[in-house]
């Protein structure tokens, strides 16, 4: 008896197969095998892909990926919506020197707001032109429609070391810093 196995991808020859079947076959029929004839006539069961690692595999991503993901209650969105106090969050919080990075401001509709980044005090009218002492304005004087920004993208800074994003808003006749989220560039 012959046995063919399968060709160096790893994939079965079907006319090898079918070959080996009647080899068989043909040998059971010479030596007077009955059960053997019988077996080399019976349709050959495939194997399922599925194994016992592909449901280990399955499992290990639902309990780390995909239910920590369902039950964040997350739209995608760095920050959720917040009317009563003011955030601002970056994403990422670590990038390397001129790499963009993702911001996203939360707070009371009441502003208008001004987001910077190095930026100790901002001054200026509150429908801008606004100036910083340090660093450089990212965005404003803008309004938080649905006490949330939208999320944005923009060059980050080209020196290493750690940086503040910081939300300004406008109170009185100045501008009140609210928020600060850290910023890590190597």
């Amino acid at each position: 008896m012959v046995l063919l196995p399968p060709d160096s991808t790893g994939r079965r020859d079907g006319e090898k197969e079918a070959a080996a079947a009647r080899q068989r076959a043909r040998f059971a029929r010479d030596v007077g095998d009955e059960a053997g004839q019988a077996w080399a006539h019976q349709p050959r069961r495939r194997r399922s892909r599925f194994t016992v690692g592909s449901a280990a595999v399955l499992v290990a991503f639902a309990a780390l990926g995909a239910v920590p993901m369902l039950l964040n209650n997350s739209d995608g969105q760095l920050l959720q919506p917040d009317c009563q106090r003011s955030a601002v969050e970056v994403g990422p919080s670590r990038v390397r020197a001129g790499t963009d990075f993702a911001w996203q401001a939360a707070g009371p509709e009441t502003g208008p707001y001004v987001l910077t980044v190095d930026a100790a005090t901002v001054s200026g009218p509150a429908g801008g032109p606004v100036t910083v002492d340090t660093g450089r304005v990212l965005a404003g004087p803008t309004a938080l429609t649905g006490c949330r920004s939208a999320q944005t993208v923009v060059d980050g800074p080209t020196v290493a070391g750690g940086h503040e994003v910081a939300l300004f808003r406008r109170a009185g006749i100045g501008w009140e810093r609210v928020a600060v989220a850290l910023l890590t560039v190597y």
